[in-house]
């Protein structure tokens, strides 16, 4: 292979299709802003930072002048904090933010921080990993749905007969007949999969009407002191959605409302599209004498939790240990295990501030890769910290497309009274990719490439399809076009 010629080829094709998919995302419809005669509307981008935090709503292309509303939505084990514009200013504090549109594009962030109380932290390992649902149609019509998913996913399929033929039914790769529904909520299995749709020549059939399956969106945000959820944001009429509502210690739910009135008092109900968009807003009330779930109270009151990194062979990572308390906190000693492909550097250790007057000390345990950590003569305030960062070496010879362990244990804690007790934890875990591979399927090829034209072009998809800590190929700080250009120098190398 001629790599001049080849490599020529590939790059005008990511010129073009950069110019094509700009065009298109220029074309967005938003039939709730059309545009006044000479007036051109322009962009509302909204992003989530981190996009694991929450999801965001009410970006499109609106006219100047036009009021629009930019609304977060925190997910579980995550609050909401503030929204900043392109450069960084902090415009508000409120999840919901309206506001009148500008003459030029703009870009709105809404940052999310983790909140240890709530909910364990999702797993990036889980939400990484895509799998093709191929749809193919034997001779009497077509399907629709296909696509990459993530595994336990439902994912609506439809098939279309047509005229003089009847549908049969939905067959998987083995030959077994999967369902006899044309309109089939399919759980996606954790495997690439094929699924054929059969029809039966009948003459007396009459075509099928063509008129479009109509769907309609469900927002979920909520008040502080909890989290909410919906099973599914887009909804067929007359098909279903379970919304579920999860308060923080020390808060009760009152309720889901809409429109301001309340619809359900229940913290978990089933709701049936009617027609027409909908919002629920789940809210809660602090109740400290609100009862919580049977535990040591130790346990509640103190823990210990670390978080999940991601990066790729070759690097060093910061692994930060974080702290919540319902007291103020003195002496504390703990144990730390290490997996051999993310070892610490003791060296670069580093305190939080509100744990600067702390010494620590750090010793061997004789067993392999597990250190005792003390610190002594300091004290930490009551509530959320960072206690320490130490930085972890992530050598070139480990293997992408896998994660490793980083354990807590033997946990004991010295009250401001002076009582000694121990806490709850939570361990980390680090996530080896592929410099480049950028939906983290263990492999770097063009469709890399375009994911990262996608993400130039349209932002975070805020869903776990894109990973920022492996997509800045040239290590510039900055996602563009050039990384586009340098995950395909890497395909290109590799071939």
């Amino acid at each position: 292979m001629d790599y001049t010629m080849t490599k020529t080829r590939y790059l005008s094709l990511t010129v073009m299709l950069f110019t094509v998919v700009t065009l298109w995302a220029q074309d967005d419809f938003n039939p709730d802003s059309p545009p006044e005669p000479g007036i051109p509307p322009t962009k509302l981008i909204l992003k989530a930072e981190p996009a694991a935090g929450g999801s965001v709503s009410g970006g499109g292309k609106f006219v100047p002048g036009t009021s629009v509303t930019a609304r977060a939505s925190s997910n579980t084990g995550f609050k909401f904090t503030e929204w900043t514009d392109g450069n960084g200013n902090v415009v508000s504090s409120s999840y919901a933010y309206s506001f009148k549109k500008g003459g030029k594009d703009e870009t709105l962030t809404a940052h999310f921080v983790y909140e240890p109380g709530n909910p364990a932290e999702p797993n990036p390992g889980e939400s990484l990993v895509y799998y093709r649902l191929d749809l193919e149609a034997g001779n009497g019509g077509s399907v629709s749905g296909g696509g990459r998913y993530q595994g336990g996913k439902s994912v609506y399929i439809n098939a279309t007969c047509n005229e003089n033929f009847d549908f049969v039914g939905w067959m998987d790769e083995k030959g077994e007949t999967v369902s006899t529904n044309r309109y089939l909520y399919y759980v996606k299995k954790a495997c690439n999969e094929t699924l054929t749709a059969n029809f039966a020549y009948n003459p007396d059939s009459p075509k099928e009407p063509s008129d479009p399956v109509l769907q309609h969106k469900i927002t979920i945000i909520c008040t502080e002191g909890g989290t909410a959820r919906s099973s599914a944001y887009v909804v067929l009429d007359g098909k279903t959605a379970l919304l579920s509502a999860s308060p923080n210690d020390g808060y009760i739910f009152t309720g889901w409302y809409v429109n301001g009135e309340l619809y359900n008092e229940q913290r978990s109900f089933t709701y049936t599209m009617n027609g027409s968009d909908v919002e629920f807003e789940a809210r809660f009330e602090f109740n400290p004498q609100a009862p919580a779930e049977p535990s040591k109270p130790s346990d509640k009151q103190y823990a210990l939790y670390l978080m999940s990194e991601i990066t790729y062979p070759g690097t060093i990572i910061d692994c930060p240990l974080y702290l919540t308390s319902l007291d103020m906190l003195r002496d504390m000693t703990f144990q730390m295990t290490f997996p051999e492909e993310a070892l610490p550097d003791w060296n670069t250790l580093e305190l939080g501030d509100k744990a600067s007057g702390y010494k620590v000390a750090v010793t061997e345990t004789g067993e392999p890769n597990v250190y005792q950590l003390s610190l002594t003569g300091g004290t930490v305030p009551a509530g959320n910290a960072k206690l320490l960062n130490v930085k972890l070496n992530v050598p070139e010879t480990v293997a992408p497309s896998s994660s490793f362990q980083v354990k807590l244990n033997q946990v004991s804690v010295t009250e401001d009274a002076g009582n000694t007790v121990t806490a709850s934890t939570r361990n980390g875990r680090v996530y080896v990719y592929k410099l480049g591979d950028t939906n983290g399927d263990g492999i770097v090829n063009i469709t890399d490439k375009l994911n990262m034209v996608s993400y130039v072009v349209s932002g975070d998809p805020g869903d776990g399809s894109f990973i920022k800590e492996v997509s800045d190929v040239n290590g510039d700080g900055d996602y563009s076009v050039t990384d586009s250009v340098g995950i395909l120098e890497i395909v290109l190398t590799e071939e």
